[in-house]
């Protein structure tokens, strides 16, 4: 018997002892507790490399918290902020090695977020650098991060091109995690040129590399790759425990899309053995985390809209700012060599020198008076294009997030797929089964009335009809509507001249703004009584908002994702927010905004 055969029979065998639960705890626990004190020392060590102007050290300060900020909490826009700072310190202290790593990860970001022409840019501007300086270790890195880019772009051709490239460098110390990412790009190449049989052995081969190093993500996915293929042969119970062994490696990938489509897997098999009560159980949850990973990717999505127009922006400014500071040169050059003839010229003209002197100082005091005329007025402009762009990009998220809202509420039928053909498949086995079982036709019965209200609750959240077909005043109504009962406050709502007629947009803001504000109070503030006021006043339409919640402290709050969203929506209607709270006694909010 094989190695990997003998290994695999032992993994179907394998029980998670009590002891090692309660180290994972305490392991997850201690990861947090460290995870904090690293970023405190981080923003430590920034600020002692700020006072001593150390620029090595402020590089390699930015580069570790946009590591961190990436790895830890994916957030690729400050991770893409902090690597390009910490790319301009080392180049001022000439580090040609971290210049180019920070540059291959600032790739990475451009291929994560779709810009495959940029992207593809900073890696064969690393390449040149690791070949000339022999890292083949970290060109396998490259060639391996433009295979990816390739494979994601289906150019499968140039992707086995730097695949086979990989496999040509003289890498001195094989790195089995790297090995591991090479053989899984691998695999799905095999996947497309239809080569089943040597995907299942590099499959297997990869399985062995996790097993050394003790990685459940990577073995998780190997059993899984590999069930597929028995599963596609007809061996469903050799699937089946290829499948749930996978499971358990890939526990603690909370929202991972490989386990979205492992629960896919895991209900066809259990649907094909007749085990429809498992088979449910799957689909229900492979339909809860296809809700999670929609919800992040609808939030990813937004960042990477403001991201991507933020570094095209700045791209843009920079290219602006290279050829105001190449006119200046021109200038300051055309000066210099008109100051060296008058000084020549002064030296030959002894006798009408005083006249000259006279004539120049004029002329330098008028020049100097019209440079600072410009360096005001350019700084004018400066300042005005950078409002501008300001309210463009807020104008772009916003709208970019109505459409995207309007997007998902029209997508949302096909998110809950899964639930609805639950629901069909439990009535077909309730209809054609001889042994009637009412318990079976009323599970299916809440799933399907589960999956309506959630079709509604969420579509009203996401674009209310009553704002488009009744006005603002009918929408808000119907939201204040929502939270009627025992376990919400008592919600008072008052309006006055408000037209049905108001434009869609300044509308659609409206209503967000004070949905966010109802949200907050409800479940941050925990209020048992709300006032809100709706007036147009002249030329002005003024919301006023009042809770008797928690309150809390303006000076020392910080602003969370809801208060930053009404701000925002606030500045994108150039209008006015003001802010009352105290701690224990309650919060208002006073909102003025032009029509």
């Amino acid at each position: 018997m094989s190695p990997l055969k003998l290994s695999l029979s032992s993994i179907y065998s394998m029980k998670i002892s009590h002891t090692l639960l309660l180290l994972l705890f305490f392991t997850l626990s201690a990861n947090v507790f460290f995870a904090q004190a690293n970023i405190d020392q981080l923003n430590e060590q920034l600020t002692k490399a700020r006072e001593a102007k150390d620029f090595e050290a402020l590089a390699n300060v930015y580069m570790a918290i946009a590591d961190y900020e990436k790895e830890r909490y994916s957030n690729h826009e400050k991770a893409f902020d902090y690597y390009t700072r910490a790319q301009e310190y080392f180049k001022l202290v000439q580090d040609s090695v971290k210049y180019y790593s920070v540059k291959q990860k600032i790739a990475n970001h451009f291929r994560l977020n779709g810009q495959f022409a940029e992207a593809l840019n900073n890696y064969k501007e690393s390449i040149k650098f690791l070949k000339s300086s022999k890292d083949y270790d970290q060109l396998a890195n490259c060639y391996l991060d433009i295979a990816i880019l390739h494979s994601k772009n289906e150019d499968f051709d140039k992707q086995i091109k730097y695949l086979d490239s990989i496999l040509m460098l003289k890498n001195k110390e094989p790195d089995t995690l790297f090995n591991i990412k090479f053989n899984f790009e691998k695999i799905k190449y095999f996947e497309t040129v239809l080569d089943q049989d040597s995907a299942k052995t590099l499959c297997r081969r990869t399985y062995e590399l996790s097993e050394k190093i003790d990685d459940d993500f990577n073995k998780g996915k190997s059993l899984f790759i590999l069930g597929k293929y028995e599963f596609k042969a007809g061996k469903r119970k050799e699937a089946l425990v290829l499948f749930k062994k996978a499971e358990e490696f890939l526990k603690n990938r909370s929202l991972d899309p490989i386990k979205l489509e492992l629960y896919n897997q895991l209900a066809l098999v259990y649907e094909g053995q007749k085990k429809y009560s498992d088979a449910n159980y799957y689909i229900k949850r492979y339909s809860e985390l296809n809700d999670s990973l929609l919800n992040r990717d609808r939030t990813e999505a937004i960042n990477n809209l403001s991201f991507k127009y933020e570094a095209r922006e700045k791209n843009n400014a920079i290219k602006l700012l290279e050829k105001e500071n190449e006119l200046v040169q021109n200038v300051n050059n055309q000066q210099r060599r008109a100051l060296y003839v008058l000084g020549a010229g002064l030296a030959l003209l002894a006798l009408a020198i005083y006249f000259i002197i006279q004539f120049y100082r004029t002329k330098i005091q008028a020049d100097t008076i019209i440079s600072k005329q410009r360096d005001r007025l350019d700084k004018q402009k400066i300042k005005d294009l950078e409002n501008e762009v300001k309210i463009s990009s807020m104008q772009s998220v916003i709208e970019g997030q109505e459409l995207e809202r309007e997007r998902i509420a029209k997508d949302l039928h096909d998110s809950l797929g899964g639930l609805l053909s639950a629901v069909k498949l439990q009535f077909e086995k309730v209809r054609t089964n001889e042994d009637y079982n009412n318990g079976e036709f009323d599970n299916a019965q809440n799933l399907l009335d589960t999956a309506v209200d959630e079709v509604r609750s969420i579509s009203r959240n996401l674009q209310p009809g009553s704002l488009k077909n009744m006005g603002l005043v009918a929408a808000i109504n119907d939201l204040v509507n929502r939270y009627v009962g025992d376990t919400y406050p008592d919600i008072d709502f008052q309006h006055y001249n408000i037209s049905r007629d108001m434009d869609n947009m300044l509308a659609t803001s409206i209503y967000r703004i004070i949905q966010e504000l109802l949200n907050n109070a409800i479940k941050y503030a925990k209020a048992s009584e709300i006032i809100m006021q709706l007036n147009k006043e002249d030329d002005e339409v003024v919301i006023s908002f009042e809770d008797d919640g928690v309150g809390f402290n303006t000076k020392s709050f910080e602003k969370g994702m809801g208060l930053e969203n009404v701000q925002s929506r606030v500045k994108y209607l150039k209008g006015d927010l003001q802010i009352d709270s105290q701690e224990n006694v309650g919060t208002s909010y006073l909102i003025r905004v032009k029509i």
